[in-house]
């Protein structure tokens, strides 16, 4: 007997567990490249400075500062995935829409199968639709620090503020800085999960020839 997983439904894992690797790897390879560049930094100022400690100290300080756009490009890559994120949720949505020949939205997709979103999937679609969403498209604007000026809707507003309050991120100057990284795999768990009820609903099961 041969299992035959549903793409779409293998769609949403193969992808969800790349997005979750590429999360989880990225500090580790941070610190091993900083942890090189300070032996790099150490060896040059130990030869450069023939045991003067001074010379050493002075070529060091001044070499490290290599890492110091470390802090900008973490930034960089947490915003960029949290893009990645929000469109692993959309493309796949708008794919399963497609399928079942409905709106993009998980509420029209359940209802073609009478079944009603609610609880926690309701607050799911909710939360990536008028919190995730609105910040996504913030970033995609190059986080250009117009994030009031651009968005009317006050309830999605009071929706990113909530986010600062609880130190998923920071506004800076209208900037959108990611502060904390768990916060984008909670993102990404969330919208697992509610994909895999889509595909569950729309019995897109693994088949067993």
């Amino acid at each position: 007997m041969i299992s035959a997983p549903h793409p779409i439904r293998l769609l949403i894992t193969n992808q969800y567990q790349f997005l979750s690797s590429m999360l989880n790897r990225f500090p580790s390879l941070l610190n091993n490249w900083i942890d090189q560049q300070e032996k790099e930094v150490n060896g040059l100022a130990n030869i450069e400075s023939k045991g003067d400690f001074e010379v050493y100290s002075s070529i060091y300080h001044s070499e490290i500062s290599r890492v110091d756009s470390c802090y900008d490009e973490m930034q960089l890559f947490y915003q960029a995935l949290l893009i990645m994120v929000y469109s692993y949720y959309e493309s796949i949505l708008s794919r399963i829409a497609k399928e079942e020949t409905v709106k993009e939205r998980p509420n029209c997709i359940a209802h073609k199968y009478g079944i009603e979103l609610n609880g926690e999937y309701s607050k799911i679609s909710e939360y990536i639709h008028h919190t995730i969403l609105p910040l996504r498209n913030q970033l995609c604007h190059n986080n250009n620090g117009t994030l009031f000026a651009r968005n009317k809707d006050e309830q999605e507003l009071h929706n990113i503020k909530i986010l600062v309050s609880r130190h998923d991120i920071e506004i800076e100057g209208g900037k959108i800085y990611i502060k904390r990284p768990q916060f984008i795999q909670d993102i990404l768990d969330k919208e697992y999960k509610m994909l895999l009820k889509l595909a569950d609903i729309c019995c897109y099961n693994t088949k067993y020839i």
